[in-house]
């Protein structure tokens, strides 16, 4: 084959692999939600002519709701139902593990190829809004769908050698504390997210009966409409886990202006009838309020103390720095969750839901950063060496006198000798 033919047949593989992605990526996550859509709308309504026209409406309603997801937001001919802009994030984690898996399957070799499948990916997203509502308000999604396509082409180039150059010299060039950063980084937001689950689970066990309520009232008896609905508030659970985690940290969030929920503060206010909403804590702990993140900073020593091989190989101060990058690394991603997190479910004060972003930044960087230095420094052999040094032998560990014990008995030894 000639190398025109060849370079030909790249460029048609190219292409067909890319839009066979954005189809598979794009395509198929709208098309669920709209068919779960028409399902409930359908279900709820005769069949009859009337039911034919609600089908076009509840096409536009789903791709409403799918745009909730990356962006974009449900808005209503009414003024005084406002807007619902709360980001559907169990929707986004799915879009993200399905786009994984198509450009898994895609296998791209070089950045023109991953260039290629994030372009097909915001065609079809862009054919998709097509079919929403009129107006900008599910057009945000666009730029959503390329975010995420892009960054997991770029994730996946890079793991398998193929992306790009400068950041693997880079990364060759790295400070000896940048990789066990990263470690850290990733064993404190584990703890984070395993503290935020049980803050969950607790609520839930505490407001089941609320929430049980709410769901009843909305869910109206039919099966396929509880079904739908089921599944639109585990869309919005990732989001209840970020408001957990702020709450944990104790910086707390809003659900409408004026209010606050957090551990030792409760100003509630008057909520949308949706059934997640019933989790909302009901009043303060009281004193135990005001210590409850310090189990924020023990997951954090946790965290390092499971890495502790990994730090003690470096200097102390180069264990510091990677305490305080990693401590950094967290409280910019949870600042960003944050922001994801927020948004509006209604008109007027209903627009301001969501963490307190800044204030849970600062808690976060200060909370795991104290418990990762903490432990970068007391488990470090240094630390140990000058408290063997400096500190009376009375009150040493001692597993600590016992070795200096037989250290003395191997110099009397040697003197004798």
């Amino acid at each position: 084959m000639s190398p025109a033919r060849s370079r030909v047949a790249g460029l048609t593989s190219w292409t067909l692999w890319s839009l066979r992605v954005g189809i598979e990526s794009v395509g198929l996550s709208w098309l669920m939600v709209v068919l779960l859509t028409v399902a409930v709308s359908m279900a709820s309504s005769s069949l009859s002519a009337a039911a034919a026209l609600s089908a076009g409406e509840a096409v536009r309603a789903g791709t409403a709701l799918w745009s909730l997801g990356f962006g974009g937001m449900v808005t209503s001919s009414s003024a005084d139902q406002g807007t619902l802009s709360l980001p559907l994030l169990g929707l986004t984690l799915v879009q993200v593990g399905w786009t994984w898996n198509c450009v898994r399957r895609a296998r791209p070799t070089r950045p023109a190829a991953g260039a290629a499948i994030v372009i097909a990916a915001a065609a079809v997203a862009i054919l998709v809004c097509l079919t929403g509502p009129k107006g900008p308000s599910a057009w945000p999604a666009v730029g959503g769908i390329t975010a995420i396509t892009c960054a997991v082409v770029a994730v996946q180039l890079q793991r398998a050698g193929n992306g790009w150059s400068a950041l693997t010299r880079w990364w060759d060039r790295r400070p000896r504390w940048a990789a066990p950063a990263l470690s850290l980084a990733y064993g404190a937001a584990r703890a984070l997210a395993l503290l935020s689950l049980l803050v969950v689970a607790a609520a839930a066990f505490k407001g089941a009966g609320r929430v049980s309520v709410l769901h009843d009232a909305l869910a109206g008896g039919g099966f396929i409409a509880m079904a739908g609905l089921v599944l639109l508030q585990i869309g919005w659970v990732p989001t209840m886990l970020i408001w957990a985690c702020s709450w944990l940290i104790g910086a707390g969030f809003s659900v409408g202006t004026g209010t606050v929920f957090a551990p030792d503060r409760v100003v509630a206010g008057p909520a949308p009838a949706l059934p997640l909403l019933g989790l909302l804590p009901a009043a303060p702990l009281s004193t135990a309020g005001l210590w409850l993140p310090l189990v924020v900073t023990v997951g954090a020593m946790v965290a390092a103390w499971r890495r502790r091989a990994v730090l003690n190989s470096l200097r102390v101060r180069h264990a510091v720095s990677a305490a305080g990058a990693a401590a950094l690394l967290v409280a910019a991603g949870v600042g960003l969750l944050c922001l994801a997190a927020s948004g509006s479910v209604g008109p007027g004060r209903m627009t301001d839901v969501g963490p307190q972003v800044l204030y849970t930044v600062i808690l976060v960087f200060v909370e795991v950063g104290v418990g990762l230095a903490a432990m970068a420094i007391l488990a470090h052999p240094y630390t140990r060496t000058w408290a063997r040094g400096a500190l009376p032998e009375s009150i040493l560990p001692a597993t600590d006198r016992r070795r200096d014990a037989d250290e003395d008995d191997v110099e009397e030894q040697d003197g004798e000798a």
